[in-house]
């Protein structure tokens, strides 16, 4: 009931200039379901991969999509099931990268006539931009986990149950990466575990593309300067992470409604003055102005 709520409370955030998603299922291991919101007409255009975070679901950013589809860029989401199946935080962000290539290729087999393969693009939320880094070319090295621990271990990631599965599992695991070259421009929100990626780890990330970041001011739940802040200054063309003052981290996920705020509290909380509606409002047209000058034109 609640998720139901907030996918209803989502696709009325941009009512006025909303396009209608289209519920899709990705076949395979596991399947995925989700939606797909295409422009209006019949033009070929761009596409924009929508990665939720960690524990979240296709739904979590439907304004999103719909806000890129009344910009002329199509956008996809599927909920991704590894978050509830993957043994630990590596299983999990090779398996949603992975997911993210087959949703890609399923669209694109899907509506090849309204799809253009040189013109993709991915939208990341907290993990889902760690999975987004992945895609762009970068590189996870699990020993770095080991060494933050060791350096800080007061961190919450260090101590929390996902965290020492983590550590657990960084024990002679290989740097890993899973590229996908078709996607040539990158947003991240909130990014999550960027002390993963060495400065190597990011050098596969090619020149040309282009990437947006944005991190919550007051972010308690990844405390810079190991996420946005560390990946900043190793991506191509050196992004200045777009600082959301005194926000926590979950001011990128849609507004809550009453029964969300009894349920979910930790969900709800903003800062004096910050309107989450109005600020998500913003956001997403400055995902469609980026998105549009960034997949403006065919890759060479």
């Amino acid at each position: 009931m609640i998720r139901l709520v907030a996918l209803l409370l989502a696709c009325a955030l941009f009512a006025p200039a909303a396009r209608a998603q289209t519920p899709i299922e990705v076949p395979g291991t596991p399947p995925l379901t989700g939606a797909l919101w295409l422009p209006d007409g019949t033009a070929r255009g761009p596409l924009v991969l929508l990665l939720h975070g960690a524990g979240g679901a296709f739904s979590d950013h439907a304004p999103l999509g719909q806000a890129l589809a009344q910009a002329g860029i199509a956008a996809v989401a599927v909920t991704q099931e590894a978050d509830r199946t993957a043994p630990n935080a590596f299983a999990r962000m090779a398996a949603r990268a992975r997911d993210a290539t087959r949703v890609l290729d399923h669209a694109l087999a899907a509506r090849p006539a309204r799809i253009d393969a040189a013109r993709i693009g991915v939208f990341g939320y907290s993990a889902g931009a760690t999975a987004a880094l992945l895609l762009v070319g970068g590189q996870v090295d699990p020993a770095r986990w080991v060494a933050l621990c060791a350096d800080h271990p007061e961190e919450r990631l260090c101590q929390s149950p996902f965290g020492r599965a983590a550590l657990e599992a960084a024990a002679g695991l290989p740097p890993f990466g899973a590229a996908d070259g078709r996607v040539r421009a990158a947003l991240l929100a909130a990014p999550a575990l960027g002390f993963l990626f060495a400065p190597d780890g990011l050098a596969g990330v090619p020149p040309r593309t282009r990437l947006r970041l944005w991190r919550a001011g007051d972010d308690t739940v990844l405390r810079e300067p190991h996420h946005a802040e560390a990946i900043a200054p190793l991506l191509p063309g050196r992004p200045v992470p777009v600082v959301v003052p005194q926000a926590g981290h979950w001011v990128f996920m849609p507004p809550c409604d009453a029964e969300r705020r009894v349920a979910l509290p930790y969900l709800c909380a903003d800062p004096p003055g910050l309107d989450r509606v109005a600020f998500l409002h913003d956001f997403a047209a400055d995902a469609a102005a980026f998105f549009t000058a960034a997949l403006a034109v065919r890759a060479p």
